[in-house]
Formats: structure tokens, sequence, C-alpha cells
């Protein structure tokens, strides 16, 4: 094979050259993304090495001009920085693909022997370029575990062939967040409607999807679209699909075979365009054995399935997310960031976060309120958490509520509608708790 290199680092560069050459390839050098499009141009390359950071640029900019140019070319992404976000970009822009640096030379024999036996006979359709997408706010997609890269790349495939995809994973994971993940992906301008499953009464569901015509039913006064419609030509989100009723599975199903759907009260039926998505907490291969889930509504559903992994699972993630926290929380609670010592990240990393990252972060905003821009010790972090893997004795529910009404109390000076926004609960609701805990409010 022909191989072009695009690498600003020259001792990798002149590694990843030498290796290549010893298994028989010729491989040309660049070290610019300037130079990148006009080497693909003379030198007819059979595959592409890219960096991400280069020094005049981000090799991830340069996939869609490299794909509508020759979308038959094989690229390999490589990066050291931010791999989660690189690696659903990469995905999305449709390289073949994806290292993390530091990788082993025995990983790029992989690449090499893919590339080998891939058959360039077939070329696709030319890839229209995007603007970079944003996902530096998204804990998704912070971390460098070798699951969360990928499921970062299961999203970016998601996004590029817009298949319909199921995501699994336990409360708290960030289900949600990589459904919109794949919408940014696949390009903003495109609609994104979400439904909770979990809340639609089951006399409702039509119309919720559907929508209904006006006089349909009582109290229909006037025409509603549905989140079907709502989709058209976007994502339809459906967040934990496992709790729907058999009845409301059927209507489901029916809509996915046929690609078409009728408004309550309508008696034309309408194309339903749309990439679904859907979430779940719940084991749906399970719940198909004990018949509570019809299994060819699993199948339509399990075309792409991410599963992403709880947070015990990749405890290597918990710095770099506790650090997204500590750099994203301070400034929207108007409040100077902390230092975390090393003992308390120690102490973060030994709990098991049985609510996941929803549960670190939130366990970080009590963190930060405390600390009022003092640093952050290890005794703090065991008021916060419950006592598991070395961690202290566990307080009582009651006990790190009002510890964190009193913080945010303090915080706001008083101000019940600023603690409340800070608390996430009703003014109602917070006065209650006042009484209760004997606080002065």
């Amino acid at each position: 094979m022909h191989i072009l290199l695009v690498e600003d680092d020259d001792a990798l560069s002149d590694l990843l050259r030498l290796h290549c050459q010893d298994r028989g390839h010729s491989v040309d050098r660049v070290r610019q993304a300037s130079e990148c499009l006009d080497a693909v141009q003379s030198g007819n390359p059979d595959c592409v090495f890219l960096d991400v950071r280069l020094g005049d640029g981000n090799g991830l900019d340069l996939l869609p001009e490299l794909k509508a140019r020759r979308s038959d070319l094989p690229v390999m992404i490589m990066t050291g920085f931010e791999p989660l976000q690189s690696a659903s970009r990469a995905s999305a822009g449709g390289a073949e693909c994806f290292l993390r640096k530091p990788f082993r030379i025995t990983d790029v024999d992989d690449v090499l022997l893919q590339f080998e036996r891939r058959s360039r006979s077939e070329p696709g359709e030319p890839a229209s370029g995007r603007p970079e997408p944003d996902l530096s706010s998204a804990a998704a997609f912070v971390g460098t575990s070798d699951a969360m890269t990928a499921v970062c790349r299961a999203v970016g495939l998601s996004a590029r062939s817009g298949v319909t995809t199921l995501i699994e994973g336990e409360s708290g994971v960030g289900k949600e967040l990589a459904a919109r993940a794949i919408h940014v992906l696949a390009g903003r301008s495109r609609p994104f409607a979400a439904v909770d499953c979990a809340t639609i009464v089951e006399t409702l569901f039509e119309s919720e999807l559907f929508g209904h015509e006006r006089g349909a039913f009582t109290g229909a006064h006037a025409s509603r679209e549905g989140k079907v419609k709502l989709a058209d030509g976007g994502i339809l989100f459906l967040d934990e699909i496992g709790e729907l009723t058999p009845r409301m599975q059927a209507k489901l199903l029916r809509m996915l075979q046929t690609r078409t759907y009728e408004p309550v009260g309508g008696t034309r039926p309408s194309r339903a365009d749309f990439q679904l998505v859907a979430a779940t907490n719940r084991n749906l291969e399970q719940m198909v054995g004990l018949g509570t889930f019809r299994q060819d509504l699993f199948h339509r559903l399990n075309v792409l399935r991410i599963v992403i992994p709880p947070l015990r699972d990749r405890r290597e993630d918990i710095p770099a997310l506790v650090e997204h926290f500590l750099e994203e929380i301070p400034p929207r609670i108007r409040l100077s960031a902390p230092v975390i010592s090393p003992d308390a990240m120690a102490a973060l990393v030994a709990y098991d976060w049985p609510g996941n990252v929803r549960e670190l972060e939130n366990a970080v905003t009590r963190l930060v309120l405390e600390a009022q821009g003092r640093s952050i010790d290890r005794a703090a972090v065991l008021r916060h958490v419950a006592g598991k893997a070395g961690t202290a004795p566990t307080r009582t529910l009651a006990e790190m509520e009002r510890s964190a009404i009193l913080a945010a109390l303090e915080h706001s000076g008083g101000n019940l509608g600023k603690a409340c926004e800070l608390l996430g609960i009703s003014r109602p609701t917070l006065r209650r708790k006042i009484a209760r805990y004997g606080l002065r409010g």
C-alpha cells in the first residue's frame, strides 16, 4: 500500500514510517494540515494516517474534504487530546479507524491489516462538510477509558449512518447526553424531538406520538402535531422505552414497520421520516424472555446498540469528570473554582457511585457550594458520599440533604429563589425542608 502520513511529531512520524516500510508499504510524509490535500491529490495514496493536533490546524477538519475528494480513501485518526470527542467526530466524519496516543505498534499492524483487506471497488457517496460540533460541555464525553472511547465511536457512527440506535445503561450514565450528541454530530439544524415513555399515559400515547385532529376526543379543541411530525427529517428520541405497555409497543412497532402514521381522528396517512434513537435502563432481552417486551420490536430497535458502562466499571474516568465539573459548575453558580486535594480525589474514585455521572455531578456541586472557593479535602468528600470502598461511615439522606440546603442558603445570602435554583427544587418544597430541619430561611 501507499500510505500518506500526516504527523508533526518527527519522532512518532519516523517510527511509523520505518515500521510501515518494514511491512512492505511505501510512505509519504507531511507535517501540516495545509499540505495534506495537495499530497492526496498528487500522491494518490491508498490510505491516510492523520493526526488531530497539527501545527496549522485540526486534522478532523480535513475529514469532510478528504471524503468529498476521495470517498473510498480509508483514514486512520490519531490523537492524544480530547480522545472521546475526537473519536465521535472521527467516526461521524467517516474515518475508518481511531487510535488514541500512546498506542502500541501492534495496534498499527491491526489497522494496516484492515486497510490491506479493504475493498475499494465500491466507492461511497462524497461526505458533506459540517461545522465542528461543540461537545465540550457534555460529561458523557469526558474520560480516557477504552470503554467510553468505544461508546463515543459508536455515537459518531450512529450520527453518520442515521440507523436506528438503542442506548442502554443504568440511570445517570448519560444516555440522553449520548442521544443529543448524535444530534449535534449529525447536524444541529435537524430537528430533535424527545419523548419520556415512562410518563406517558397509555390513552394519550397515540396523540403524543402521532398528534391529533381537532375534535378527535374530548378536550381536543385544536389540532396538534405529534412528536413524529416534529422529528421529521431529524431524530426521534424515545427515553425509557422499556416502560411502554404492550399496547403502546404494538402501536410503535406498526409505525416503524410501515414508516407511516395517522393523527388521532385523521384519515390520511403521513410518512414518518426520522432516525429513531431509543434509550433504556432495563435489559430488553430479559424482558423479551419474560414476555413483557415484544421480540419483533426489540429487533427493530437493536440495529446499532450502544451500552454505556456504569461509573464504577470505569473509575479511571472519575478524575477527568471531577475536573470537568470543577471547571463547569463554579461559573454557573457564581463561585470561584476550588482546588481538590489528591486524597480527596482518591476518596471520590473509591466510591461506587450508584447514581453514576449524575450523582457525581451533584456531589461535586455540593462540594463546591461548601468550599466557597477554598480547597476540597478528603474530610469534605467523606461528608458527602455514603461509606463504600473504604470511605467514611454512611451519613443519612436527611443529614446530606440538610447540609446541601444549608450551603445553598449561605451561598444565596438567604435568598430562597436563588437557593431553589441551586438545589433544583421548588420554593414550597424548600420551605417545607427548612421547617423540617429547623433552619432559618
